[in-house]
């Protein structure tokens, strides 16, 4: 088992803790990168929806090179007020996606100071998480 493959079964591990309902699955990229989705994540109050599906890339080159933004799918997430949320557009699109026309809303989130001995998958998803919780 590779790093990565560990990585994401201790995200797996987790989510079954911690948010059963959620479903990690991956997808291999042409680029040699791996789109990593985790379905049915709980948005808290704040948002236009309840529910949505996380995705992410692990670079070709991880871990060495970091895990950089994420979307949110289905596009279209908006705060409960009908505001654009920070640093987020619906207009860029997931780099080399294998789905064709996938909506999603971009969030330009960025790891500050990523370590590959140290950060891992499950820490950039909590990442995310926090970036998410507030609805902001």
């Amino acid at each position: 088992m590779n790093m990565l493959e560990h990585q994401l079964q201790e995200l797996r591990e987790r989510l079954a803790q911690k948010s059963p309902a959620s479903v990690l699955t991956t997808e291999a990229m042409p680029n040699g990168g791996v789109l990593i989705k985790v379905s049915n994540v709980d948005l808290i109050s704040g948002w236009n929806r309840p529910l949505a599906d996380v995705l992410f890339v692990a670079p070709p080159g991880y871990p060495g090179a970091a895990p950089d933004c994420f979307w949110v799918q289905p596009g279209g997430l908006r705060l409960a007020n009908g505001a654009t949320p920070q640093a987020s557009n619906d207009g860029n699109p997931i780099p080399g996606d294998p789905t064709a026309g996938r909506s999603t809303t971009w969030f330009s989130w960025h790891v500050q100071g990523w370590n590959p001995n140290v950060n891992t998958m499950a820490g950039f998803y909590q990442l995310i998480l926090d970036r998410l919780r507030p609805a902001r």
